[in-house]
């Protein structure tokens, strides 16, 4: 959707903070709808203060300055700091990579990772990821009204992989086995190859998640995973309670 021409530079950088690759100058021109003459000078101004990285193609990443509210946000969140030490213990009992995410509407976003020894599976800190296809995703979206489910679904679902499911009954229906159960698990729904089991923190829009290949990822597996995840976060929401 266009901006309007007085719309606050935070507008670039949420498109550039979304793209996976540099966005051209004439990408971003098209996107945001707004004079060229306008886009250079906010172009600019990010690019003095180190927000915005500007190539000698006339091509735009995010910059290393937008690494400080992110980081100091970080800091001072009270969850991010209580699951750290948690999610090391799950990561070397499990030697699997486990994320902590939060519902950012209409998708969750990493807020905080512990990396496997052997390989690194799923999203880096600071990436969103539509909620619907991920089971750390469906964990929160499990607890939570099914007219606010309802409400972020009617803002678009696709497939993400061949395995994604996109029908809404079936969606509902994941959900429900979700709560029944006390824990997500998709296989390759967001990721080939990747599979995921994630548990929905208590009290909050949070979730910790274990993501591991398909190749090794059993039922069994699964489910050792999710017995260490429900502990983990009935932990994490006692500690949050105090």
């Amino acid at each position: 959707m266009p901006i309007a021409e007085d719309s606050p530079t935070l507008d670039v950088l949420e498109r550039l903070s979304a793209a996976t690759e540099r966005m051209t100058f004439e990408s971003l021109l098209r996107q945001l709808g707004v004079p060229e003459g306008v886009l250079r000078r906010r172009l600019r101004s990010l690019v003095d203060r180190g927000w915005v990285h500007a190539a000698p193609d006339d091509s735009y990443t995010i910059g290393v300055g937008a690494l400080r509210p992110g980081s100091a946000y970080l800091v001072t969140d009270r969850t991010v700091r209580l699951a750290g030490p948690l999610m090391a213990q799950l990561r070397d009992r499990l030697s699997e990579a486990v994320r902590l995410v939060r519902l950012d509407p209409p998708g969750i976003v990493c807020i905080a990772s512990r990396e496997a020894p052997h390989d690194s599976v799923g999203s880096a800190v600071g990436r969103r990821m539509p909620a619907y296809a991920s089971a750390s995703g469906k964990a929160i979206l499990a607890w939570l009204p099914r007219e606010r489910v309802v409400q972020l679904l009617d803002l678009g679902v696709e497939a993400h992989t061949s395995e994604s499911v996109v029908d809404r009954a079936a969606l509902f229906q994941e959900l429900a086995e979700t709560r029944a159960r006390g824990w997500a698990y998709e296989r390759g729904q967001l990721l080939p190859g990747v599979g995921c089991v994630a548990v929905a923190v208590p009290g909050t829009t949070d979730a910790i998640s274990v993501g591991v290949p398909l190749a090794r990822l059993t039922d069994d597996h699964a489910t050792e995973i999710a017995d260490n995840l429900v502990r983990t976060t009935e932990e994490l929401g006692e500690a949050l309670r105090r």
